[in-house]
């Protein structure tokens, strides 16, 4: 073909005659982190707003506040530079400040009622119990002074006799609540906004750039974490742990992965729904049969070390708390409520009463191998590091959705790793050629 008279195609075109290739995905990319910001930085604002104002803080307050940082998003969304360090200032902002003025007040503000919500406070007196030498499982926290804290159903309290959760929620915080006995105070709350830091630190790790800021910025600001980690978010110190193991899985350590589930899992049982889909990853990432061994080994060691104290304490009041109260029926039977699946079976009949036996265990097994098996093609196939934590999110939200009891802390314990999950998949394109470059046409 000629292009001129006198001259031949040599196979080379200039890049004019190719087709202009549209940045609709560069755009999207660049402009990801401010949406996203935005979006969530203006309904947790106006939580944070109201929390504030329920709190009695002075109207002028409040708006300098926001208003200081509404500017600094601002900036953030007019200088791409300043992006990083306006994330950080978001979250510390809109999730971190209110827990500490929650902290504050209630150590400050004189009250009938215990200025913390009811999980943290139990796990906060459990160490209590420990220190002092009683055994946390069993205990009365009806006279330790949890019926001070707030609680919005119709029926007692199950907390005041029950401590459902295994050791690893109050065992973690002992050294700093021992330390604080110093200052004659202590609050759970504290350890719960260090487990948040080294969230984010390991979704910066896991997710670097762009797509761990995306990650934390969901995490943290989605809509209602400020007032679930206000009251106290006792789900961060597990979840601090999964994703610790999920860092060790992408870094080929897997006796590390090992450790660190076996330590998640009797932190908050909820772990073992994440225990899969990270196994999925550590094969991906090239694990071997006898690696994976290991560190089954190494979890289960973790885990009797963890437990067996307080089998030995008394294995009787653990097995009633943690387990027969959780999943049996009769009196000694956690009630149903929440608005999951259990909470429509008993509005419509099919339950008759609140704690009458359900075969939710049976339901939540499949369930969850549903959402592992999905999670073991999905996975594989895909290979993105982000569709772990979507899937994790999942297993946690669904399984819990078709369990005895759904709250708004378990929706918000599925939604934030799922969201988590999606904005942190995203990468940067691959860059354009430079102007005037030459294409190869052929």
């Amino acid at each position: 073909m000629r292009i001129v008279r006198g001259f031949r195609c040599t196979g080379v075109a200039s890049v004019m005659s190719v087709p202009a290739r549209r940045p609709r995905t560069r755009v999207r990319f660049r402009h990801a982190e401010a949406m996203l910001l935005l979006a969530l930085a203006i309904p947790s604002a106006a939580i944070d707003w109201r929390i504030a104002q329920t709190w009695s803080w002075p109207a002028g307050l409040i708006a300098l506040w926001l208003a200081t940082t509404g500017l600094a998003i601002g900036a953030g969304l007019l200088r791409h530079q300043l992006r990083a360090l306006v994330s950080v200032l978001a979250i510390v902002s809109l999730y971190a400040l209110p827990v500490v003025a929650a902290i504050v007040r209630w150590h400050v503000v004189p009250s009938s009622t215990a200025l913390i919500g009811d999980g943290a406070y139990q796990t906060q007196l459990a160490g209590d119990f420990v220190l002092r030498g009683i055994d946390p499982y069993g205990a009365d926290y009806a006279s330790a002074g949890l019926g001070a804290a707030p609680w919005g159903e119709s029926f007692p309290s199950p907390a005041l006799h029950h401590l459902v959760t295994w050791p690893g929620q109050f065992v973690w915080p002992l050294p700093l609540q021992l330390a604080a006995r110093q200052l004659g105070w202590w609050d759970e709350r504290v350890f719960l906004l260090v487990a948040a830091g080294v969230t984010w630190w390991l979704l910066a790790r896991l997710f670097p750039g762009v797509p761990g800021r995306l990650a934390a910025t969901a995490f943290f600001l989605i809509p209602g974490h400020s007032l679930v980690a206000v009251l106290g978010d006792n789900d961060l110190p597990m979840l601090a742990l999964v994703l610790g193991a999920l860092l060790a899985a992408d870094r080929r350590r897997y006796w590390l992965m090992g450790l660190l589930l076996g330590l998640a899992v009797v932190t908050k049982q909820h772990a073992l729904l994440a225990v899969p889909v990270v196994g999925v990853w550590a094969i991906v990432r090239g694990a071997e049969v006898r690696g994976l061994l290991r560190a089954a080994v190494l979890a289960s060691i973790a885990a009797v070390a963890t437990l067996t104290p307080f089998l030995l304490w008394n294995a009787g009041a653990f097995f009633r708390d943690t387990i027969v109260f959780v999943a049996g029926s009769g009196v000694d039977a956690y009630p149903i409520n929440g608005f999951g699946l259990s909470a429509f079976l008993l509005s419509s009949g099919v339950i008759h009463g609140a704690r009458d036996a359900f075969p939710f265990v049976a339901i939540e097994v499949v369930v969850g191998v549903a959402i592992w098996t999905i999670g073991w093609l999905w996975i594989r196939a895909r290979a993105r590091l982000g569709d772990v934590l979507v899937l994790a999110g999942l297993a946690m939200l669904l399984v819990l959705y078709v369990s005895r009891y759904f709250h708004d802390s378990h929706l918000l314990l599925g939604a934030e790793l799922v969201l988590a999950g999606l904005v942190a998949r995203m990468r940067a394109p691959a860059p354009l050629p430079a102007a005037g470059a030459a294409v190869l046409a052929a």
